[in-house]
């Protein structure tokens, strides 16, 4: 497992469920060919921080051996079904950057 080389854009839209479940995709780029299984996993807390935003990591199973070398668009998504109410919105991060996106922002998007 490693980071992707930089995150783009975050989106985050609100599914219609019972219990509601955010679908979040992370758009990236990765310095490589042949980067599989990408996918945004959670960092946990003991106490869940005072701004509200969940952190994940943008991660991917790097190739093995040779591959060749453009940097190349990449999407990792994840389902959180059921967050708790206390949360604004999530920090994607990746290995050069990080980028925020609030549950307002998401829903802006969605109009």
């Amino acid at each position: 497992m490693a980071s992707v080389m930089a995150v783009v854009d975050v989106e985050i839209r609100i599914l219609k469920s019972n219990p509601v479940q955010w679908s979040i995709t992370a758009h990236g780029v990765v310095g490589s060919g042949g980067w599989s299984n990408l996918r945004l996993e959670p960092r946990y807390y003991i106490s869940f921080p005072e701004d509200g935003i969940q952190d994940l990591d943008f991660v991917g199973d790097a190739p093995s051996g040779i591959a060749i070398q453009p940097i190349l668009p990449v999407i990792g998504s994840a389902l959180w079904p059921d967050p708790p109410h206390y949360v604004k919105g999530v920090r994607v991060h990746s290995a050069t950057n990080s980028v925020e996106k609030s549950i307002e922002e998401g829903l802006e998007l969605r109009l």
